[in-house]
């Protein structure tokens, strides 16, 4: 016996071919008969907070109910208090100051001026002023680019002679000579001097220049930019013929520039010590300290950014006025106000004083010093627990005091008077 081959009684299924297509599932982006995606009208949905609230609700559960939270739009004069508060809050942290009062008065920091000296910048750094009356004459930026780009002197029409470049010299210092206040201001003059003791930590001195010197005064940090750049490029060129005979032209650089750039309105002897020794120090270092401080500009930037921003708000996730009072609250009266918190203040005391009152760990002296020092505190609360003095005798029961009993000998035994005995002496 052998089975057949096919069913008597049904055909056998046939196994299909693989040249014949594969049956195709539908796709739910496919239109339906007879239709076309040419003529089929689409409508834009409008998506707003409510239907994306409920949307995303059924795909990931319940959310807590919240709101979008818009910041006020800040001011030029909002955004200005701000570098200003940052700025000086830096400015402290730097220095190492527990305050800023002993070395600088804040009313007199211009916030504008910092703004202005952070953006209002060319390609070089340099501040570029609004107000071109304030900038340094044309004749004088002409000598000072004569001397720093020397031997290349395009602006001078003038021919050069023997001992041209030392009246150029002479000019420029009579210029800055003259001024009536230096360029770091008199009221900058303490800030600057408290640097003095950071200049062997590098960074934190750099910073802390870098940070007072974006306080002054646009024309003053122009000037004071031009000038010190002036000195550096002249104390290392040595093309330059000498600027004097007896003096190295370094050291010149800060004997003649030194005063117009740092003083003190009340002028000492030891001002030109300490004012040599922060100009040398700019000259090495003028075109870190004399940039904007890049960290201190992108976390005013961010932060100014951060308060400008929207912001989800959560109910309950903290107090905000903007949220309506939960149903769970409800206001009270001023009387009622009180009672709870005379109440909701005496209950721990009332516990505290039932403690002392039940702890028999504690000596019968020393539980009696504690009740007076609490009665003495707390007169009312003690009042309620103890109204008479019968309430606080039972926590101190009287103990019956008996007598020691007589001796038997001394009962039995009669007075005797003292008798003189013979002495011992010798």
């Amino acid at each position: 016996y052998r089975f057949p081959p096919s069913s008597p009684l049904k055909p056998y299924p046939k196994k299909p071919s693989f040249g014949k297509e594969v049956i195709k599932f539908p796709d739910w982006s496919d239109p339906k008969a007879g239709t076309s995606q040419e003529h089929i009208p689409v409508k834009s949905v409008m998506m707003n907070s409510e239907m994306w609230y409920k949307r995303h609700s059924i795909a990931i559960g319940e959310l807590p109910a919240c709101k979008l939270v818009f910041r006020r739009e800040l001011t030029q004069e909002n955004i200005e208090d701000i570098w200003k508060s940052m700025t000086l809050s830096r400015l402290q942290k730097v220095l190492g100051l527990d305050s800023l009062d002993e070395v600088i008065d804040a009313k007199l920091v211009n916030s504008k001026h910092i703004v202005q000296n952070a953006y209002n910048v060319n390609k070089q750094g340099i501040v570029t002023l609004e107000d071109k009356s304030k900038d340094l004459p044309h004749w004088i930026l002409s000598a000072m680019k004569c001397l720093a780009n020397w031997p290349i002197c395009s602006d001078l029409k003038q021919p050069s002679y023997l001992g041209f470049e030392r009246d150029v010299f002479k000019t420029i210092v009579d210029y800055f000579a003259q001024m009536k206040e230096p360029l770091l201001t008199f009221n900058f003059f303490d800030v600057f001097v408290s640097v003095l003791g950071l200049l062997q930590k590098h960074s934190e001195a750099v910073e802390a220049l870098q940070i007072s010197c974006l306080l002054l005064p646009p024309e003053n940090r122009r000037k004071l930019q031009l000038l010190v750049r002036m000195m550096a490029r002249i104390s290392c060129n040595k093309d330059l013929p000498p600027l004097s005979e007896s003096v190295r032209t370094r050291v010149l650089m800060v004997q003649s520039f030194s005063r117009c750039i740092l003083c003190s309105k009340d002028e000492m002897d030891l001002d030109e010590l300490l004012a040599a020794k922060l100009v040398s120090y700019l000259m090495d270092n003028y075109q870190e300290i004399l940039s904007v401080p890049s960290s201190l500009k992108s976390s005013i930037e961010e932060h100014v950014a951060h308060v400008q921003r929207v912001q989800i708000k959560y109910a309950g996730a903290d107090t905000d006025a903007t949220f309506p009072a939960p149903s769970f609250c409800h206001q009270i009266s001023t009387d009622e106000f009180e009672y709870q918190r005379a109440t909701g203040s005496q209950e721990p005391l009332a516990a505290l004083l039932e403690e002392i009152a039940m702890n028999k760990e504690i000596s019968v002296k020393d539980k009696k010093k504690k009740l007076k020092q609490f009665q003495k505190s707390y007169p009312e609360v003690y009042r309620v627990r103890f109204p008479t003095p019968e309430t606080e005798a039972v926590l101190f029961p009287e103990k019956s005091k008996q007598k020691p009993p007589l001796l038997m000998w001394a009962l039995k035994k009669p007075f005797q008077p003292f008798h003189r005995t013979r002495s011992f002496r010798m």
